[in-house]
């Protein structure tokens, strides 16, 4: 076995700090959430009745449309994702920002739709970041995954639920109004993280 002596170096390339994941893995697990956040278990949603849509339209514009934009952003996420992840993540919360808030006030479900579109985009690349740092740690990398994975599933599935009961107490909108205070949060995180590592002293 191959042991470097002290005046060599690892040839193996340092992984990213684990907190890098922070900032990426918020916004994927707020994408995650906002997916299935405009259904419910026990009939149909606020946004559905108030916007006066099927429950076909609502499948095409609401889920499909995020489904095929988070697939299309996914790779823009994983391949620079591990290199630049501020710089990735970032513009994926402001596109992940002016979709919730389009869905939050728009008046018809073509609003929804671009909406829906925008909050894809900007999901797909966030998660791919996060993958992508993910399998790039040195140590940690499988506790990282399934805490990530847990919580994704989690998100997914508690989203109907909470949506649905803050819906039934103050309508759709403020759904997606509180999310978009979560989406700012995640964008000041990012931020203040990617600042951190730029003043962050290299070595060699």
């Amino acid at each position: 076995m191959y042991v470097p002596t002290p005046t060599q170096h690892d040839p193996r390339p340092a992984g990213p700090p684990w907190w890098l994941v922070i900032g990426p893995g918020f916004a994927a697990l707020i994408g995650l959430f906002l997916l299935t956040v405009i259904y419910r278990f026990d009939g149909e949603s606020a946004l559905q009745i108030d916007l006066g849509m099927s429950s076909q339209s609502l499948l095409l514009n609401g889920v499909v449309a995020y489904v095929v934009a988070a697939a299309l952003a996914f790779p823009a996420g994983l391949l620079p994702g591990a290199r630049f992840p501020t710089s990735v993540t970032v513009p994926a919360l402001v596109f992940m920002l002016l979709g919730v808030l389009l869905v939050a006030f728009g008046p018809s479900s073509g609003m929804l739709l671009v909406g829906r579109v925008l909050n894809g985009l900007g999901a797909g690349a966030a998660l791919g970041v996060t993958v992508a740092l993910i399998r790039r740690l040195r140590t940690g990398r499988g506790t990282a995954a399934g805490v990530t994975a847990g919580l994704g599933v989690l998100a997914l599935v508690i989203a109907p639920v909470l949506g649905g009961l803050l819906s039934d107490a103050t309508g759709f909108r403020v759904v997606f109004v509180v999310a978009a205070l979560f989406v700012f949060v995640a964008l000041v995180v990012a931020g203040v993280i990617g600042i951190v590592t730029l003043a962050k002293p290299k070595h060699a």
